[in-house]
Parts: C-alpha cells; structure tokens; sequence
C-alpha cells in the first residue's frame, strides 16, 4: 500500500490554529482517509510476530514529514523554542483532523513528551531536533495492563551508573521511535526516565490488541539514561497527562465525525420501501443525536485548549472529563456505525468495522472509562472543598 502525501506550504510558528488546520486538511482529506485507516492494521491473531510491511512504513514516514515541513511539530513547542502562542489549541486542531483517518503515529507520544521535556528545560536541543522530525518518543507509564496513566508504578533506578530497570506496557510505537520516556516512582517521588529505544538494555516485544495496531511491552534492564535523563516531575506530569487527553479527545471526537459521516453516506446509497435509508426518521434522528453530542464534545475541547493556552493554572478536571465524553462517545458512534451498515460493517471490507476496532483500544489511551470518571470525582471534590474555603 502506498499513500503520494498531500504538499503544502509550511506553516509559520506564527499561523494560527485556523491556519494551521487548513494547511493540515489537504494532507488529511476525506480521498486519503480511507488509505490511511488501513495503514498498519495487522492480520488477525499475528502477534508479536507482526512487522510492519514497507509500503506502510513508508506511508507513515511519508506522512510524518508532511507534518513536519507544515510546522506542526515546532508550532506545538514552546515560544522561546520557536513555538506558538497557541501551542494546544493548534495541536488540537490537527488531531481532530487525524481521527477521520484513523490515523496512527507516535504523534500524541512525541507532543505529550515533547511537553514534559520543555518543562524541565534541559531538553531544548533534542526538542529542537523533534521540530525538524529527526526523532520521535514514546511515553510508557503502565506498569501493568490494568493500571490508569495517571497512577504510575516504581522504576528501580542507579543514580551512580546512569541506567534504569522495570517495566511498561502498552507502549504505543516503542519499536519505531528513538526515545522512550518512562514514568514512574523511584524512592516514592515521581520521575521520568529518558532511555534511547537502540540498546542491549531495552527489550521490546508487541502485544497483539484488537485494534491490531501498534502497542508493545518495554522490559528495561539496566538501560542506560540518555543524557539528563533522570527528571523530576513532581506535579508537571499530571499537567502534561490533561494537555495529552485534550488532545486525545480531539483525535476521538475525528474519530466520532469521520464514522458519522461514513454511516450517512451509506445510508444515503441504501434504498427500503422506495427510499433511502437516511430520509427514515429512526437512522436519521439516532445520527442527528450522535452528531450534536460530537459538536459539544468539540466545543468543551477547543475551550479547554484555549483556556490552557490563556494561562489557565489547571484544567485536569476538564480534561479528565473531555477525555471521558469522547472515550465513551467513540464507542457508542462506532458501534452505531456497525450497527447501520448491517451484515457489511461486520466484515473487514467495510470501514465501520476498523472504527470499532480502534475506538476500543484508542478510547483506554490516557485513562479508562472507570479511572476519568473516579479522577474527575476527586477533582470536583477537591475544587468544591476550595471554593468553600475561600466563602
């Protein structure tokens, strides 16, 4: 399979989110989507013996670089990197763009580290080469299967020889980036962990998932840190997770739109009792209803990238609650996609069937349905119990 990317003038770190999206748009047009939802999908059942062909490969680099010379990657940086003002509002706009596609990339990981690594401020010359597409990274955080993001296991470290030991799991794209950063407890105080990926000390194995996609287990023996790889995150990594689920809940609510309009197109082709499916009330109310919850989903979005870009202190809840809307109404819209298609979206000829598939496995990404809605609890507790206080 091979992709011919769309080109585009680059964008300026200047250009606004609006700007940014329409450069973006040609490169995720509704021609190419249907490409690139099948780019990686995996046969079922492969395993951890499941490569990714070269044709694929070369599609995703392909796209990768598009993203790239558009500005993408520098734009998302902060402003004394060369970055925008608005940095999330415009990543934000590109990953609702990317959901239509279903597109997959180490894209969320690279930003979401991208955005730990800026704080820290040790890291300007390897983001600097992120901006420029010459590396990509990974964010490993769950110990084990069943752990939430934003609960993070101990990683055994050795200050004196500079390496790292544990175990992550679900790691999305760790066999194709060059630095993977690991999150976890070390001594009871949280840090993250820099390893390049190209060691004897890394072992990378892929778990097979039902999006047949790209997620694997990352056994780390005694990897060596790369430099300044021992970071301190204190409170930045609960920051840096809700600006990650914000823009996971734009890809979510691409998602959401892109299986909408899939379903309406096919029941505009679908003919009972003389007329199209689309003009009977109970498919057409049913898709109108999905569709005006997509819209609010959106609109919580963009505001709450505003916010963050305005300076707003805290939008975990927001977050929290955005990133749970959207998990939800993936799976609800996707199964609703299947569901309209008949016989035809069980069968992987039909598209409805690969937005089911990825809404499963996207919709856990930065937090399962049970951990946001347990999160955002605590959190409305917590700003209830401030703003008491302060009446």
């Amino acid at each position: 399979m091979t992709i011919e990317t769309a080109t585009s003038e680059s964008t300026s770190a200047g250009a606004t989110p609006a700007e940014v999206r329409a450069a973006c748009a040609e490169l995720f047009h509704e021609d190419l989507n249907p490409v690139l939802r099948r780019v990686g999908d995996r046969p079922r059942g492969s395993g951890g013996s499941a490569a990714l062909n070269g044709d694929d490969a070369e599609a995703r680099a392909g796209v990768w670089a598009t993203l790239t010379d558009m500005g993408v990657l520098r734009a998302s940086l902060p402003v004394r990197l060369g970055g925008s003002e608005k940095a999330l509002e415009t990543t934000v706009e590109v990953a609702e763009l990317t959901g239509p596609g279903l597109y997959q990339s180490a894209l969320p990981d690279t930003l979401a580290v991208a955005d730990l690594l800026a704080l820290d401020g040790r890291h300007d010359e390897l983001l600097d080469s992120v901006a420029e597409g010459r590396s990509t990274m990974s964010l490993a955080v769950r110990e084990r299967g069943v752990d939430e993001p934003g609960t993070v296991g101990p990683l055994t470290v050795d200050a004196h020889d500079g390496t790292v030991t544990g175990t992550r799991r679900f790691v999305a794209f760790a066999a194709d980036t060059d630095l993977l950063l690991a999150v976890g407890t070390v001594g009871g105080d949280p840090y993250s962990c820099l390893v390049p990926t190209a060691q004897p000390g890394v072992r990378i194995r892929r778990q097979d998932d039902l999006g047949r996609g790209d997620l694997y287990e990352v056994t780390f023996e005694r990897a060596v840190l790369a430099p300044n790889g021992l970071i301190e995150v204190g409170t930045d990594y609960a920051k840096v997770l809700a600006r990650a689920r914000i823009r996971h809940a734009a890809y979510l609510s691409g998602l959401c739109r892109g299986a909408l309009d899939l379903t309406v197109a096919h029941l505009k082709e679908r003919r009972a009792f003389g007329t199209p499916l689309a003009r009977m009330q109970a498919p057409a109310y049913r898709l109108a209803g999905l569709s005006a919850e997509n819209a609010a989903l959106a609109a919580l979005v963009r505001r709450t990238a505003r916010a963050a870009d305005s300076g707003a202190d805290d939008i975990r809840l927001h977050a929290a609650q955005a990133a749970f809307l959207a998990g939800d109404l993936a799976r609800v819209v996707s199964a609703e996609a299947v569901h309209l298609h008949g016989a035809l979206g069980m069968t992987e000829r039909c598209d409805a069937s690969f937005f089911y598939r990825r809404a499963a496995v996207d919709a856990q990404r930065f937090g399962t349905a049970t951990g946001l809605r347990r999160e955002a609890a605590r959190l409305l507790h917590s700003s209830f119990v401030d703003d008491l206080g302060k009446g």
